[in-house]
């Protein structure tokens, strides 16, 4: 496709045109974000702007390598991810992003508290290190058997990445934006055969005040039951993902993720089977927030949020 050098009367138009359009709910912070961060200001306006010439998998693929590259200041070898990517395809692909799931690579490295990342400002707080280190953070092995998690890290694997970001309490009615195609239809078909709790102050499709349990044995079966999760596996996000992802992807609605006071569910058991990690909250440490609690218990201030492995 030939281009033509932009004209200084078109590009008065189309300046015109993005501040028509401007969100009407785009907070004074939020611009200030934008302003001190032009760089990736124009890198998304670029991406956005720009119809590129190369195809849907090679523009994933370019996108990954740049959020990689400015968090991490590493190069990743991207060859698997996207393998897996054109395995599933565009369709499928563009079907979970209707769904307000995207696909991203997750690089196999190990976090500490002393390690030092560009793009990585706000790290899990001190009690959940010394949790890791003297044992007490476990994970579920491939067999189901939960195992001490000894480094804190990432596996190297392609994920779906639920985009939303967790709202703010607002008496248990909050919602997740858009929810009803991907989790909320589900939740809600489940409470009306009673096989998990009802909630008494939001809707019936709230991914709040459900349990942990729940996710185990209802939710996560029914959600990989669906035809088009066939081949994605789901479970919680671990700690380290929620603290990232938000700071890792600055240009998904997640990015405000730990300035709301609701938490999440995290993947992580705490010493034995009967206790699971969550966090998460602006009111107990935003993104480096992370504590325990009963696996049974149901609260309207916290909610679940599924990642899906594709290469499990």
């Amino acid at each position: 496709m030939s281009r033509t050098t932009l004209t200084l009367k078109t590009q008065r138009r189309i300046i015109g045109r993005i501040t028509e359009i401007l969100p009407d709910d785009l907070s004074e912070e939020d611009a200030l974000f934008w302003i001190g961060h032009s760089a990736q200001l124009s890198e998304g306006l670029r991406n956005v702007l720009i119809r590129s010439k190369i195809n849907w998998l090679d523009q994933l693929v370019q996108a990954e390598n740049n959020a990689l590259g400015a968090f991490f200041n590493e190069t990743f070898d991207l060859s698997q991810f996207a393998a897996t990517l054109k395995q599933f395809g565009e369709k499928r692909v563009m079907q979970w992003a209707k769904l307000g799931l995207k696909p991203h690579f997750l690089p196999r490295i190990v976090f500490t508290h002393g390690s030092k990342f560009p793009g990585w400002k706000i790290k899990p707080e001190s009690w959940f290190w010394q949790k890791v280190a003297d044992g007490s953070i476990k994970r579920r092995n491939v067999a189901g058997e939960l195992e001490i998690v000894k480094e804190v890290r990432f596996e190297g694997t392609t994920v779906l990445i639920d985009t939303r970001c967790k709202p703010a309490y607002d008496g248990g009615r909050q919602m997740f934006a858009n929810d009803e195609g991907f989790l909320g239809g589900v939740i809600e078909a489940l409470r009306t055969e009673g096989k998990i709790a009802h909630t008494d102050a939001g809707p019936p499709s709230s991914r709040f005040n459900i349990s942990s349990s729940e996710w185990d044995e209802h939710i996560r079966p029914a959600l990989e039951a669906r035809p088009e999760f066939e081949g994605v596996t789901f479970r919680l996000e671990q700690t380290i993902e929620a603290n990232v992802i938000p700071q890792l992807y600055m240009w998904i609605p997640r990015k405000k993720d730990g300035r709301t006071n609701t938490w999440v569910w995290f993947e992580e058991f705490f010493r034995g089977a009967s206790s699971r990690l969550f966090g998460g909250s602006s009111g107990g440490g935003f993104l480096a927030d992370a504590f325990y609690f009963n696996v049974d218990n149901h609260w309207g201030y916290r909610a679940v949020r599924p990642v899906g492995v594709l290469d499990a």
